[in-house]
Protein backbone atom coordinates (compact mmCIF):
# COMPACT_ATOMS: atom_id res chain seq x y z
CA UNK A 1 0.00 0.00 0.00
CA UNK A 2 1.56 3.44 -1.21
CA UNK A 3 2.23 5.96 1.91
CA UNK A 4 0.41 8.53 2.14
CA UNK A 5 2.31 12.14 1.64
CA UNK A 6 0.40 15.63 3.54
CA UNK A 7 -0.33 17.92 1.06
CA UNK A 8 1.54 20.97 1.60
CA UNK A 9 -1.06 22.98 2.63
CA UNK A 10 -2.15 21.54 5.35
CA UNK A 11 -1.22 21.34 9.05
CA UNK A 12 1.78 19.74 9.71
CA UNK A 13 0.65 17.05 12.56
CA UNK A 14 1.98 18.33 16.10
CA UNK A 15 4.34 15.84 18.28
CA UNK A 16 1.84 14.20 20.62
CA UNK A 17 2.12 15.80 23.84
CA UNK A 18 4.05 18.81 22.91
CA UNK A 19 2.98 22.06 24.36
CA UNK A 20 4.69 25.32 25.50
CA UNK A 21 6.99 24.88 27.87
CA UNK A 22 5.99 25.88 31.42
CA UNK A 23 9.32 26.00 33.49
CA UNK A 24 11.37 27.61 30.05
CA UNK A 25 8.35 30.76 30.57
CA UNK A 26 9.17 30.91 34.39
CA UNK A 27 12.66 30.64 34.16
CA UNK A 28 12.81 33.58 31.41
CA UNK A 29 10.35 35.62 33.53
CA UNK A 30 12.29 34.70 37.05
CA UNK A 31 15.20 35.78 34.98
CA UNK A 32 14.02 39.00 33.96
CA UNK A 33 12.66 39.93 37.22
CA UNK A 34 15.90 39.25 39.08
CA UNK A 35 17.52 41.38 36.73
CA UNK A 36 15.31 44.07 37.06
CA UNK A 37 15.50 43.48 41.20
CA UNK A 38 18.85 44.00 41.04
CA UNK A 39 19.33 46.70 38.72
CA UNK A 40 16.46 48.73 41.46
CA UNK A 41 18.86 47.48 44.35
CA UNK A 42 21.89 48.95 42.84
CA UNK A 43 20.00 52.32 41.96
CA UNK A 44 18.99 52.94 45.27
CA UNK A 45 21.86 52.12 46.99
CA UNK A 46 24.34 54.36 44.53
CA UNK A 47 21.66 57.15 45.60
CA UNK A 48 20.39 57.07 42.11
CA UNK A 49 16.84 57.10 43.56
CA UNK A 50 15.57 59.86 45.68
CA UNK A 51 13.83 58.44 48.74
CA UNK A 52 10.65 60.63 47.58
CA UNK A 53 10.95 58.38 44.36
CA UNK A 54 11.47 54.59 46.03
CA UNK A 55 7.53 54.04 45.68
CA UNK A 56 7.32 55.37 41.74
CA UNK A 57 10.22 53.49 40.89
CA UNK A 58 8.80 49.86 43.00
CA UNK A 59 5.37 50.47 40.86
CA UNK A 60 7.29 51.30 37.35
CA UNK A 61 9.39 48.06 38.02
CA UNK A 62 6.24 46.20 39.09
CA UNK A 63 3.74 47.09 36.11
CA UNK A 64 6.82 46.09 33.55
CA UNK A 65 6.79 42.49 35.44
CA UNK A 66 3.45 42.37 34.88
CA UNK A 67 3.70 43.62 31.08
CA UNK A 68 6.41 41.38 30.79
CA UNK A 69 4.30 38.25 31.98
CA UNK A 70 2.14 39.06 29.29
CA UNK A 71 4.45 39.81 26.96
CA UNK A 72 6.33 36.11 27.39
CA UNK A 73 3.07 34.17 27.42
CA UNK A 74 3.00 35.24 24.37
CA UNK A 75 6.20 34.82 23.25
CA UNK A 76 5.90 31.70 24.01
CA UNK A 77 3.81 30.91 21.41
CA UNK A 78 6.86 30.54 18.97
CA UNK A 79 7.62 27.09 21.05
CA UNK A 80 4.19 26.10 20.87
CA UNK A 81 4.59 23.25 17.64
CA UNK A 82 0.72 22.88 17.73
CA UNK A 83 -0.11 26.58 17.02
CA UNK A 84 2.92 26.97 14.74
CA UNK A 85 1.80 23.69 12.55
CA UNK A 86 -0.17 25.60 9.91
CA UNK A 87 2.57 28.02 9.08
CA UNK A 88 5.25 25.68 9.30
CA UNK A 89 5.45 24.97 5.14
CA UNK A 90 5.30 29.17 4.24
CA UNK A 91 8.05 30.83 5.42
CA UNK A 92 6.25 34.44 4.88
CA UNK A 93 2.92 32.97 6.77
CA UNK A 94 5.71 32.21 9.81
CA UNK A 95 7.30 35.26 9.26
CA UNK A 96 3.84 36.91 9.75
CA UNK A 97 3.03 35.12 12.73
CA UNK A 98 6.23 35.92 14.56
CA UNK A 99 5.63 40.07 13.42
CA UNK A 100 2.23 39.50 15.02
CA UNK A 101 3.10 38.08 18.08
CA UNK A 102 6.10 40.55 18.57
CA UNK A 103 3.40 43.59 18.18
CA UNK A 104 0.96 41.67 20.60
CA UNK A 105 3.49 41.77 22.96
CA UNK A 106 4.66 45.23 22.36
CA UNK A 107 1.07 46.38 22.84
CA UNK A 108 0.47 44.61 26.00
CA UNK A 109 3.44 46.76 27.38
CA UNK A 110 2.16 49.75 26.13
CA UNK A 111 -1.20 49.39 27.26
CA UNK A 112 0.22 48.55 30.59
CA UNK A 113 2.21 51.75 30.44
CA UNK A 114 -0.51 53.80 29.74
CA UNK A 115 -2.85 52.48 32.41
CA UNK A 116 -0.43 53.22 34.36
CA UNK A 117 0.06 56.88 33.68
CA UNK A 118 -3.42 57.57 33.56
CA UNK A 119 -3.92 55.92 37.02
CA UNK A 120 -1.08 58.13 38.12
CA UNK A 121 -2.58 61.26 36.88
CA UNK A 122 -6.07 60.55 38.44
CA UNK A 123 -3.93 59.81 41.78
CA UNK A 124 -2.67 63.69 41.75
CA UNK A 125 0.67 62.62 41.12
CA UNK A 126 3.02 64.90 39.67
CA UNK A 127 5.06 65.20 36.98
CA UNK A 128 8.38 64.12 38.16
CA UNK A 129 6.51 60.88 39.53
CA UNK A 130 5.52 60.22 36.34
CA UNK A 131 8.50 60.63 35.11
CA UNK A 132 9.95 58.42 37.73
CA UNK A 133 7.49 55.53 37.23
CA UNK A 134 7.89 55.89 32.93
CA UNK A 135 11.52 55.83 33.23
CA UNK A 136 12.03 53.12 35.90
CA UNK A 137 9.00 51.09 33.53
CA UNK A 138 10.77 51.35 30.27
CA UNK A 139 14.43 49.77 31.49
CA UNK A 140 12.65 47.42 33.79
CA UNK A 141 10.57 46.57 30.80
CA UNK A 142 14.18 46.75 28.30
CA UNK A 143 16.10 44.44 30.78
CA UNK A 144 13.26 42.25 31.28
CA UNK A 145 13.08 41.77 27.24
CA UNK A 146 16.47 41.00 26.90
CA UNK A 147 16.52 38.52 29.60
CA UNK A 148 13.41 36.48 28.21
CA UNK A 149 14.89 36.85 24.54
CA UNK A 150 17.64 35.51 25.59
CA UNK A 151 15.98 32.20 27.74
CA UNK A 152 13.35 31.81 24.64
CA UNK A 153 16.24 31.49 22.20
CA UNK A 154 18.18 29.25 23.98
CA UNK A 155 14.63 27.00 24.32
CA UNK A 156 14.23 27.20 20.39
CA UNK A 157 18.30 26.24 19.60
CA UNK A 158 17.49 23.44 22.30
CA UNK A 159 14.30 22.34 20.46
CA UNK A 160 16.19 22.38 17.20
CA UNK A 161 19.23 20.83 18.25
CA UNK A 162 16.93 18.07 19.46
CA UNK A 163 14.40 17.95 16.26
CA UNK A 164 15.22 14.51 14.23
CA UNK A 165 16.77 15.58 10.41
CA UNK A 166 13.94 16.51 8.81
CA UNK A 167 13.63 13.52 5.19
CA UNK A 168 15.14 15.43 1.77
CA UNK A 169 12.47 16.81 -0.30
CA UNK A 170 11.76 14.90 -3.66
Amino acid sequence: MPSVQPCPTQPAAAAPGAVVDAAVLGKALACGGAFVAAGAVVAWATGLVPGGALDHVALGATAALVACAGAVWLHGRFLDPRASAPFARDGRLMAGRVQSLLAAAFGVKLAVLVLGVLALRQGGAKFAEVATFCVTFAAAALVCQLATAFWLSRAISRRSAEAPPSPPSP
